[in-house]
């Protein structure tokens, strides 16, 4: 694994190992996880494999939306056809970083060795089943000490809440004020903004200090 995305050249491929053998099980701080602290605070297992690795994703969606799916398609249908959709356009993603990522996932987390198909569908979802796979099993298993969330400033931080006071969680998760779906003040939600703030927003100052 340390080697993956080297080159031929032994040199490298041997440093590379030799920094992975210093760091490799070192636990992982997260500051940027795109994790929605609900999935840890509800601990419910994902239903299908399009609800993991497709719907979530927007570069997978972005990606296959590229390549002429609509997007309501993708995030509104129905699982086994979602699931489809990306199967059909498998051979479509090859020499991306989003199929690697896709490949490392099926293989090294879920322990499937096929590609995305109709069967594959079935396999994950059986997997997904299992205790093992489900969010907070999924946090103690890859070793992970601190993962910060990715928080719309008007988020309500409940989920936060609920792990904070949950006896039988030990891990460590926080919120990370991402303020990206207000950087463009005329497409904002700034009512919810204001409401979240108890700050009236009639200005650009009253729209700072409410962020």
């Amino acid at each position: 694994m340390s080697g993956l995305l080297f080159g031929p050249d032994e040199r490298v491929r041997a440093l590379a190992g030799e920094l992975y053998e210093q760091i490799g099980g070192l636990p992982i701080v997260s500051p940027h996880g795109h994790v929605d602290a609900a999935l840890l605070a509800r601990d419910a297992p994902w239903p299908d494999a399009a609800a993991l690795l497709v719907k979530p994703d927007h570069y997978v969606t972005r990606l296959l939306h590229a390549d002429g799916v609509a997007l309501g398609d993708l995030l509104d249908g129905e699982p086994r056809d979602v699931w489809r959709l990306l199967c059909d356009r498998w051979a479509v993603l090859r020499g991306t970083t989003v199929r690697l990522w896709l490949e490392l996932v099926l293989r090294e987390v879920l322990g499937v060795r096929t590609p995305p198909s109709e069967e594959t569908f079935d396999e994950i979802g059986a997997r997904l089943a299992q205790p093992e796979f489900r969010p907070r099993a999924l946090y103690r298993r890859f070793g992970i000490e601190v993962l910060a969330t990715t928080d719309d400033p008007a988020d309500d931080l409940r989920h936060h809440q609920a792990l904070a006071a949950d006896t039988g969680w030990d891990g460590r998760v926080i919120p990370t004020f991402r303020p990206d779906a207000y950087l463009e003040p005329a497409s904002a939600d700034l009512d919810r903004l204001a409401a979240a703030a108890r700050i009236a927003i009639e200005s650009y100052a009253e729209y700072i200090s409410s962020l």
